[in-house]
């Protein structure tokens, strides 16, 4: 009977262990094509405002369209398997169905375009972006967080700035 219950632990540390690896902790939804920000936007030094220029002129950064990923990827890096899934689309004239990180309820609302031109840097909100291999909702996003750092920043507290 002691070798069946050393068997199931046994059992059940090496499923920890395999999904550990498969699946490690601190990593945001799995996407169709693995992107990952700490490359791009960390290493390379991309801006976000490259893949996310609706975040400057609308209320929703939005993501990018294939083109923008061949801008680089027709000429970059073209053999690596990921790449040539982005390839496939473009080639296809296919979106790229990314998961959703950030949602809002439809109760409340943001507008990017006004925080970047009150100089508010994108990881004061997202986090350290540049630092995820797959993008984690920040868990801060709550009406009290903004709250908090409206009342720094001597913005409107005005609900109907956000709510409406």
């Amino acid at each position: 009977m002691q070798w069946i219950l050393t068997l199931c632990i046994a059992v059940v540390t090496v499923l920890a262990v395999v999904g550990a690896v498969l699946y490690p902790s601190g990593l945001g939804a799995k996407q169709p094509i693995s992107f990952s920000h700490r490359v791009h936007a960390g290493t390379k030094e991309i801006g976000c405002l490259m893949c996310h220029p609706g975040a400057l002129k609308t209320p929703v950064a939005g993501l990018p369209p294939v083109q923008t990923c061949m801008l680089c990827h027709s000429r970059i890096i073209i053999h690596y398997p990921e790449v040539e899934k982005v390839r496939r689309h473009s080639e296809q004239r296919e979106p790229i169905l990314w998961v959703r990180v950030t949602n809002l309820p439809d109760l409340a609302h943001f507008d990017h375009s006004m925080h970047l031109a009150a100089g508010v840097d994108c990881g004061k909100c997202h986090g350290d972006v540049k630092a995820m291999d797959r993008v984690v909702l920040a868990p801060k996003l709550t009406m009290g967080f903004c709250m908090q750092c409206h009342r720094e920043n001597n913005a409107t507290r005005d609900c109907f700035a956000c709510h409406y």
